[in-house]
């Protein structure tokens, strides 16, 4: 079977790379405590060299072992999107190193993401969550227009709650969507959750918003309203058709029957195989979920006898991992 249309990839950290945290962080309750300015900046500032150092050696981890999907670590700035913690211009103050990201990216041709957190939600219904929400995407914004990129660096947020009226819900997060500055929308790309919005959900909406959709394949498995996923790929991938980049995809195997919504260490090679059986014929990236991370990526190709290599599926010995 040839995989020439398909790159992978994984989220924030490696778990090859040794001491390589792309999200430490300064605790709030020791930032509260430290009264002079200029040493609350030093604290943040030190600490966001740090992540974003570490960074740039996992692009190069990834451009060694033909990883081709990066997602950034929320926390590159530690409390970047924190109202207490807007006391400096991170993004000028880093501008060579967040340079140096953008130019290891564009030069190797790496397609990167960032995932807004749970506490992003843009269907909120209080204007002060809202405010919070637009404030963390700007974060997001504001670091990856540092980098250079364009908007095919995309981030990735869900619906959000469900407020006891889905339909309500679908058109709040329509109107707060259309609310945000023009750059954040043309980055968002919208992704199917496990407890409330299905790829049928999501797909409408992205229609709507004439924004992408990612599909988690996991979540779908999670929860789903009788969709039949065969029936929706297309659909779902022509949402990408403005993006100079692939249509993404989200994959992780279930932890356990006990806890089936909880991400496994690995790659069950069987569910990907049968994935691949669905999506033949379709060009689309995957972003791996799996606890493992980048060891989780290469344990696949191997399990699956893949070389990224050739595009092939073949037999290879166990790559002698790079630690740096």
């Amino acid at each position: 079977m040839n995989l020439e249309n398909i790159d992978f990839g994984f989220a924030c950290i490696s778990n090859l790379i040794k001491d390589c945290s792309t999200a430490r962080t300064v605790p709030m309750s020791r930032f509260n405590k430290i009264e002079d300015e200029e040493a609350k900046i030093y604290a943040l500032k030190r600490i966001a060299e740090k992540n974003l150092t570490n960074t740039i050696r996992l692009l190069w981890h990834c451009i060694t072992e033909d990883i081709q999907l990066y997602r950034f670590s929320s926390q590159l700035i530690p409390l970047g999107n924190h109202p207490k913690a807007q006391i400096w211009d991170f993004a000028d103050d880093l501008s060579e190193q967040f340079e140096k990201i953008g130019r290891i990216i564009t030069n190797n041709q790496l397609k990167v993401s960032t995932h807004p957190g749970q506490f992003t939600v843009i269907n909120t219904k209080g204007e002060e969550k809202f405010k919070n929400a637009v404030r963390d995407l700007v974060y997001h914004n504001k670091m990856l227009n540092k980098m250079g990129l364009n908007e095919n660096a995309v981030m990735v947020t869900h619906v959000g709650g469900v407020y006891e009226d889905k339909g309500k819900s679908l058109k709040r997060f329509i109107k707060n969507f259309n609310k945000l500055p023009e750059q954040i929308q043309n980055r968002l790309v919208i992704e199917n959750d496990d407890t409330s919005y299905s790829i049928g959900d999501v797909l409408s909406l992205c229609q709507e918003i004439e924004r992408p959709m990612v599909l988690d394949v996991h979540h779908h498995q999670c929860y789903n309203q009788g969709e039949n996923l065969a029936d929706y790929l297309a659909d779902i991938f022509s949402t990408w058709q403005d993006l100079d980049r692939p249509a993404k995809i989200h994959f992780s195997s279930p932890k356990s029957k006990s806890s089936p919504k909880s991400h496994a260490d690995y790659i069950d090679p069987a569910d990907f195989l049968s994935f691949l059986e669905i999506a033949k014929g379709y060009k689309f990236d995957v972003m791996i979920e799996a606890k493992e991370k980048d060891k989780a990526v290469l344990k696949l190709w191997k399990d699956i006898c893949y070389s990224p290599k050739t595009n092939l599926f073949i037999k290879y010995p166990a790559k002698n991992l790079l630690l740096i």
